[in-house]
């Protein structure tokens, strides 16, 4: 029974073949339109989180505050400046943590040949590019060694390079940095920053700690910068580093404004909170869309069911139930409605590959990679959510002219003309 029920359906849309094919436009291009939303949503949402997160992936700071509670005799409102003993008291008492690495900014005029800029100069450890994720386009980064033995050498960022090399080959070049000569070692890779807590690191050149102190009194840091063992760790860092440094600051070990520790993963939320609604409102602007097509649907099924009155009469009144009714013409409706949600997939896929992408920050920050653009992808998530508003869809198409038809009365339906 079941057989011959879908073997009348899809004999009905056969007849009907003109008509069918139109109704099942406005669904392919409805699911079409869908799945483009969705694909434009998520390639947003990485585009943003991958500039979020080029600072660092598991960054923690370190800055100095201010007491706000009275310890060991101390009065509050005290300042804490952090110092290299604050370092080692994080790398020998903090074992969550994987890298430290001291930092301290100044501002010094680089300059190669006949060119002369100011730029912010960053004194640091080894350590420091792992922490900020700082990906090289040419050479190295600072190493151990460099360090160890005060080397008189510099990463610096695209920004310095255009500037004061041009076209010029600017790695293994001199410069000096406050008349003193350094060679580069390490251009770093164009980034589209979205967050900072300091100048950013396209126009800042990195050099070696003990060479900066060589250069400028270094007893005092500007912040401490930290990489956890694990993300899960993030939270116990916290607690760990400043216990760690209560003890050597004398402060109350719950004041957290002692010193100031920034997970910068935290503000991450912001992000996805933004991205999460902007993907519902494409979903909702996609199912409006998708809607749209459905009523056409249920507009054309109705049209049928009144041309066919006569024929469901005779059917019912050679024993057809109301249920093999119901279920022809809902079989019919979901035929269109999925047979033009598969064409509108395949559609959708043509066209994102054929777009491919579409620039986002790339403009803003002057990077032509084209990393920062928002890549178009047909997600399994996307699928899934416009396959489930499909059937959804599919299903209230199919219902109410199925539903209509079920209940027309045989002999009234036998006497329409």
């Amino acid at each position: 029974m079941i057989r011959h029920i879908i073997g009348e359906a899809l004999s009905a849309l056969a007849y009907y073949r003109l008509r069918s094919a139109l109704t099942m436009l406005s669904i392919i291009w409805g699911v079409a339109s869908l799945v483009l939303l969705l694909a434009y949503g998520q390639g947003f949402e990485r585009a943003l989180k991958q500039a979020f997160l080029q600072i660092g992936k598991d960054l923690v700071v370190v800055f100095p505050g201010q007491t706000s509670m009275q310890a060991g005799g101390e009065r509050s409102g005290r300042p804490v400046l952090l110092e290299l003993k604050d370092v080692t008291a994080i790398q020998e008492g903090v074992p969550t943590v994987e890298a430290v690495s001291p930092e301290v900014r100044v501002w010094y005029p680089l300059v190669f040949n006949d060119r002369t800029r100011r730029y912010s100069v960053a004194g640091v450890y080894a350590a420091y590019g792992r922490i900020r994720d700082a990906e090289l386009a040419a050479g190295r980064f600072l190493s151990e060694e460099d360090v160890l033995q005060h080397r008189r050498v510099v990463v610096i960022g695209e920004r310095i390079r255009q500037e004061l090399f041009s076209g010029m080959p600017a790695l293994g070049a001199d410069l000096k940095i406050k008349g003193v000569r350094f060679t580069v070692v390490g251009i770093l890779l164009k980034k589209t920053q979205i967050t900072n807590y300091a100048p950013p690191d396209d126009m800042t050149a990195f050099i070696p700690f003990t060479t900066l102190s060589g250069m400028v009194n270094t007893r005092y840091l500007q912040d401490i910068v930290l990489l956890p063992v694990s993300n899960q760790f993030r939270d116990r860092i916290v607690a760990d580093v400043r216990a760690a440094l209560a003890r050597g600051h004398n402060f109350n070990v719950n004041d957290t404004r002692a010193v100031m520790i920034i997970e910068w993963n935290k503000f991450l939320s912001i992000i996805t909170n933004v991205t999460f609604g902007l993907k519902i409102l494409l979903t909702i602007i996609g199912t409006f869309t998708l809607s749209i097509g459905a009523v056409g649907v249920v507009n054309i099924m109705l049209v049928s069911v009144t041309e066919r009155t006569r024929e469901i009469g005779v059917l019912k009144a050679l024993g057809a139930r109301r249920q093999h009714i119901l279920l022809q013409i809902l079989i019919e409706g979901l035929v269109l409605t999925f047979t033009g949600g598969l064409l509108g997939f395949v559609l959708a896929t043509g066209l994102i590959k054929m777009i491919g992408s579409l620039p986002f920050l790339g403009p803003l920050f002057e990077d032509t990679s084209g990393r920062s653009d928002i890549h178009l992808t047909v997600s399994v998530s996307a699928i899934l959510v416009s396959s489930t508003i499909l059937i959804a869809v599919g299903l209230i198409a199919g219902m109410i002219p199925a539903l209509r038809a079920s209940r027309l009365d045989p002999v009234q339906a036998i006497r329409s003309e």
